[in-house]
C-alpha cells in the first residue's frame, strides 16, 4: 500500500503525545475553541499542534500543507513547521504560548504551501497553527477553513 496521510489531533491540541484521533471535517470546535466576546474585542492569538500521520506502508514524499482563507475577515490562520517535526512530542504550556518552530508563521495556500519533510511509514510530522483574531472582530457563527495535504 502506498503512503496514506491524515491530520491527527495531539493530546490536548497543545502538542505533547500524538494520538490516533483524526481531525474531523464536520465537528465544530474540534481544533480551536469559540472566540469569546472579550477575545474578539481585544484581539487574540492562539496556537494548536497537528500531526500529519502516515498510515501507509511507504514513505510520503514531497509533502505540503495549506488551507483556504477563513470565512471571517477578522481571523487569519497561519502555519509553521515544528523545529524537529518527525515524531515530535513538543508541547506548549497554554494556547497563548508560541511554540518553537522552524522559521516563522506564514499564510500557506495551494499556490504557496508549507513544505514538510518526508514522512516514513507509520510516523508523523508535526506542524503548528496560529489563529489570529483582529481587535474588534465581528460575531460570526461558523468561521472555518479547509486544511489540505498533498504528497507523492
Amino acid at each position: 500500500m502506498a503512503a496514506s496521510l491524515e491530520f491527527h489531533l495531539t493530546t490536548n491540541g497543545l502538542g505533547g503525545a500524538a494520538t490516533s484521533t483524526v481531525l474531523s471535517a464536520t465537528a465544530l470546535n474540534n481544533l480551536f475553541d469559540n472566540v469569546s466576546p472579550d477575545e474578539a474585542s481585544a484581539g487574540d492569538v492562539e496556537y494548536r499542534a497537528l500531526d500529519i500521520h502516515n498510515d501507509g506502508d511507504a514513505a510520503a514524499v514531497a509533502v505540503t500543507v495549506y488551507c483556504t482563507a477563513t470565512t471571517s475577515v477578522d481571523t487569519v490562520l497561519r502555519f509553521a513547521l515544528e523545529a524537529s517535526p518527525i515524531g515530535s512530542t513538543t508541547a506548549i504550556a497554554d494556547e497563548s504560548t508560541a511554540p518553537a518552530v522552524s522559521g516563522s508563521f506564514a499564510d500557506y495556500t495551494s499556490a504557496a504551501s508549507l513544505s514538510v519533510p518526508d514522512i516514513p511509514a507509520g510516523s508523523y510530522a508535526r506542524f503548528w497553527l496560529q489563529r489570529s483574531v483582529s481587535m474588534g472582530a465581528g460575531n460570526l457563527a461558523l468561521d472555518g477553513t479547509t486544511l489540505s495535504v498533498d504528497y507523492a
